[in-house]
């Protein structure tokens, strides 16, 4: 079957009507027709009508021709077709609309049928992609299901529909919508089960897990026979273990994480597993529940069980990320760091940037700042070190250097590393921290100008540069419009000038003149 008859054919497949036939060898024996022959008769009243036709290896273009002539309408779209494939049909009595959309959906064609024109057009681009054929499939089966929602074919052929948009880069919460409607609209089709874990499954993937929980909650009470009952239920621990690692309230997180290892528990009682994935993966949850209720040695414990499961002992990734989240937990942060930096060895892209992200943030949690900038350097030297700035500047401010990247930070932090500089004496770093706030003050808050003022001016005095510190306090008491403000600017001016000896402008200071 040719890429351009697939959605005709999914159709098709969907409802499963009588009468209609693919173009196969089988049916052109059957009809035993002289080829490119076709007769077709429209009966009903408008809008009810009923098309009988019989056509073997026929040209589309006079096939859609006759139908237009037998049902008194015009036919708009054939004269800019490029090309004009053959159909080989045998329907009898069956609705002209669904029948016209079976014909243009076998050859790629779309037809549209209103009272006085059959409107015909290409289906799908000329060289469709998997999106366009993906996307035309879906859009027929929504059609199909829309007119034959009673059809015993309609649960099946809602599934392909789901399956078809599940396969959909993107689609995953549209994908378990409509899982969930075969749950919703046949609760009694033998496909429900099914729905439910595929459901959970798809709103996992899109980062849902409450909506994963409550379907697998829902499998695991479904009354019939299937086989899913053990899957159902550690796929629900693992959707309460992610639901606690995203939740904000403390609370919550417990409560969700103390709901996984119930679950856990009883799955381990009641069905015991010999499979050593099965197992692997119970342990991969544990762990993380664990970790999540705050018992880090537990959570540890669960991993090395999980190692001995799997196929690729300490190399595994998953159980590297786990354990590195298990020495975040129990704040063993140079631990957390090693195991992070282990992880990064085994993933790559964006999740090895997020290893150095968190490796470098557990270095400077552990006050290793040398270790924060080395774990910088060597994420930037693989391109992959955007994120990883702001704690290798964290690290360098640590060290009372200059950060690198100092234009990340804002200038409420440059005023504050500014007056950090100045308490530890080191003045001139001050001054260079400084200079560029003042350049711009109009842009600060009333408490912030006041205190870059004081600030600024102090650390220019410090460095003898009396004039330059006066002329800052000049200019900022100019700017200021509380008299309270400027008040203490001039008591200010006159404390630091009388520190240097100079009384006499310390005294006009005091009366206000700087």
């Amino acid at each position: 079957m040719s890429v351009r008859t697939i959605s005709g054919a999914l159709l098709a497949g969907a409802l499963a009507a009588p009468g209609l036939a693919l173009q196969d060898d089988e049916s052109t024996a059957r009809f035993n027709l002289t080829p490119r022959t076709s007769t077709a008769r429209v009966e009903g009243l408008p809008g009810a009508e009923n098309l009988t036709i019989t056509a073997n290896e026929a040209e589309f273009d006079a096939v859609i021709t006759q139908i237009a002539r037998a049902s008194q309408r015009e036919v708009k779209g054939l004269d800019v077709l490029s090309r004009h494939p053959r159909v080989t049909i045998d329907l009898a009595g069956m609705d002209l609309r669904d029948s016209l959309r079976w014909i243009g959906g076998s050859v790629g064609m779309r037809i549209t049928l209103s009272a006085s024109v059959i409107e015909v057009a290409e289906d799908l681009p000329l060289y469709p992609e998997r999106k366009d054929l993906f996307g035309r499939a879906s859009e027929l089966y929504s059609v199909a299901l829309r007119d034959h929602s009673s059809s015993g074919f309609a649960p099946r052929a809602q599934w392909t529909r789901a399956v078809i948009e599940s396969e959909t880069p993107g689609r995953d919460r549209e994908a378990a919508e409509l899982f969930d409607e075969i749950v919703e609209e046949y609760p009694g089709s033998d496909l429900v089960p099914d729905a439910l874990l595929a459901a959970g499954q798809l709103f996992g993937r899109a980062n849902e897990w409450n909506n994963a929980a409550v379907r697998f909650d829902a499998l695991c009470a479904d009354p019939r026979e299937h086989g899913h009952s053990i899957t159902a239920r550690r796929l629900l621990a693992d959707a309460h273990t992610r639901i606690a690692a995203g939740a904000t309230n403390p609370v919550v997180a417990a409560e969700n994480a103390r709901r996984a290892l119930g679950v856990l528990d009883a799955l381990d009682d009641n069905d015991p597993t010999r499979d050593l994935d099965e197992r692997r993966r119970r342990a991969l949850i544990r762990s993380r529940a664990e970790s999540l209720t705050g018992h880090p040695v537990d959570a540890l414990k669960a991993l090395d069980i999980a190692q001995t499961y799997s196929d690729l002992g300490d190399h595994d990734p998953e159980i590297a990320r786990l354990r590195a989240l298990a020495f975040e937990s129990a704040e063993r942060h140079a631990d957390a760091c090693r195991a992070w930096l282990r992880l990064s060895v085994l993933v790559e892209g964006d999740a090895r940037e997020t290893c150095y992200e968190r490796a470098a943030a557990a270095a400077n949690a552990g006050r290793e700042s040398l270790a924060a900038i080395a774990i910088w350097k060597k994420a930037d030297s693989e391109g992959l070190g955007d994120s990883v700035k702001r704690h290798a500047d964290a690290a360098y401010i640590a060290l009372d250097l200059v950060p690198p990247h100092i234009d990340l930070f804002g200038d409420s932090e440059r005023l504050s590393r500014g007056e950090g500089l100045l308490d530890r004496e080191m003045y001139d770093e001050a001054i260079d921290a400084l200079r560029p706030i003042f350049d711009r003050r109009s842009a600060l808050e009333r408490d912030e100008h006041r205190r870059l003022a004081f600030a600024y001016s102090c650390a220019l005095a410090r460095k003898h540069q009396v004039d330059d510190a006066m002329l800052v306090l000049r200019q900022c008491a100019g700017e200021m419009t509380r008299p309270a403000d400027r008040r203490e600017v001039y008591l200010f001016a006159a404390r630091f000038l009388e520190e240097t000896g100079d009384i006499d402008r310390a005294i006009a200071a005091l009366e206000g003149r700087l």
